[in-house]
């Protein structure tokens, strides 16, 4: 019997214990509801160990400040006023007594006793704004901030180029909805707006029209200038089609036509001539081809021949009346650009051009060492891509450290012709730059005289731009 008592009253021990640690259990869950469990998030926002009313606060609190925007690096606040936030207090309340009800129950005790860990919850709290103002909002963005692409600006002082400037416009789309997220987010609250970049115009001729334009603004006689890009053909023509002395430059012609002419390679004589002619510009050089070559020993069907191959290449205002220094008084030839009454240069009438047909033949024999072009199309059989090769060799050997050559670096190839009279001065070179190869032709008339110290920098100046317009600054 006295066994059977001990352990009877171990028994009621050890029930009392339980029931202590039972009691003791229920007074600490008791106790915990009056926080929030762990688990338990409002709009992202961790409100574990929280009362109701600590929740609520921090909510509030966090709802009160400003949702930050970055506009391309650009800060940019939005206030809960400018788009009527509301946080309902007491219906955020009641959704999170809701969330956490089955704490209270029979169920959450059991799950506490057993130290389970309650599924994760996150209660979306009851914010509101207005659509419209967020809208608003981002119109005004978009007024301030969004900038078309700019298109590159000429520099005529330093005769470069600022690069063309990308343009940026808001998403909206896109930044309705992740505005729309932080607003409604008690952590989130950060919004870089998402902006389509659009690409910066390239440099095109129309800026290198703008800086030639106001190169020659303060020039007061006649300009021509002719550039063209000879890899995609794009041209540019300030005076075109004005007729002008054809000086020296019209010896490229006779270049031309000494190839053609011969059926053959130039011998040790004929390779003399052209190369005093295009290298030290020799008129009487120039009157040997002319004569010997081109008219089979008569001088003047050279010139007629000359001015008949440069009609049929379509350079209609080119022509030779008489060879080079001759006295005699010239027929009267008649071209469209010495017929002009709006612009006049008074040409001689001897020998006559334009920018734009030295620059289109100077285009021809580029084309021809490429083996095609004009030339080749206009005469089967008559040059060979080695011959034009020959002719630009020939006319980068023509050094003379002015007008287009001192605008362009020393170390790029520029094979040119140039000429001058008391008021005309010219100069027509094919520049093979590393930012791709261009014609350029410059012609210049001034009344009764043209200073060369007005000329000659002018021309380079053009040069330079034209050089940095095809290779810009990087």
């Amino acid at each position: 019997m006295r066994r059977r008592s001990r352990w009877g009253l171990f028994i009621l021990i050890m029930a009392g214990v339980l029931l202590a640690l039972l009691i003791w259990q229920f007074i600490t869950y008791q106790t915990s509801l009056k926080t929030l469990p762990a688990g338990i998030t409002v709009a992202g926002l961790d409100v574990e160990g929280m009362t109701v009313d600590q929740a609520l606060e921090a909510l509030a609190a966090t709802y009160a400040q400003p949702v930050q925007l970055s506009y391309q690096g650009q800060t940019l606040a939005l206030t809960p006023e400018s788009v009527a936030l509301s946080f309902d207090v007491e219906g955020t309340r009641q959704a999170i007594e809701e969330g956490i009800a089955g704490r209270k129950s029979l169920d959450g005790f059991v799950t506490f006793l057993l130290r389970q860990s309650p599924q994760p919850v996150d209660l979306p709290p009851l914010v509101t704004y207005s659509p419209d103002r967020l809208d608003g909002f981002l119109n005004r963005v978009a007024q301030q901030y969004d900038r078309p692409p700019q298109p590159p600006v000429p520099l005529p002082d330093a005769l470069t180029f600022r690069a063309g400037q990308p343009g940026y416009e808001i998403d909206r789309e896109a930044a309705r909805q992740q505005i729309a997220a932080a607003l409604l987010s008690a952590v989130d609250r950060q919004v870089d707006l998402p902006v389509n970049v659009k690409e910066a115009p390239p440099l095109e001729m129309e800026q290198l029209q703008a800086m030639l334009d106001s190169l020659l603004a303060d020039f007061d006689g006649i300009p021509s200038v002719f550039v063209k890009d000879l890899q995609t053909g794009e041209e540019l023509e300030i005076n075109p089609g004005v007729a002008y002395a054809g000086l020296s430059i019209v010896k490229i012609a006779v270049m031309v036509e000494t190839y053609r002419t011969l059926d053959r390679e130039l011998n040790i004589e004929e390779t003399r001539l052209l190369t005093e002619t295009m290298t030290l510009s020799g008129n009487f050089t120039a009157n040997l081809l002319l004569r010997d070559v081109i008219g089979n020993g008569d001088g003047y069907q050279g010139v007629e021949n000359l001015t008949n191959s440069m009609h049929y290449l379509g350079l209609i205002n080119t022509f030779m009346a008489t060879p080079y220094d001759e006295e005699v008084i010239p027929p009267t030839i008649v071209t469209p650009a010495n017929s002009r009454t709006d612009l006049n240069t008074r040409p001689d009438p001897y020998m006559q051009t334009t920018a734009q047909d030295m620059g289109l033949l100077l285009e021809m024999i580029y084309q021809c060492s490429k083996g095609g072009g004009a030339l080749m199309v206009a005469y089967p059989g008559a040059f060979t891509t080695g011959e034009c090769q020959d002719m630009l060799d020939v006319m980068s050997q023509n050094k003379i450290n002015s007008l287009i050559e001192t605008g362009i670096p020393p170390d790029t190839a520029v094979a040119h012709k140039h000429g001058w009279i008391g008021d005309t001065h010219g100069d027509a070179a094919i520049v093979f730059s590393p930012g791709g190869d261009f014609v350029l032709v410059v012609f210049l008339y001034h009344p009764q005289w043209l200073e060369w110290d007005v000329s000659n920098p002018l021309v380079g100046r053009i040069a330079t731009a034209t050089y940095n317009y095809f290779n810009p600054a990087q």
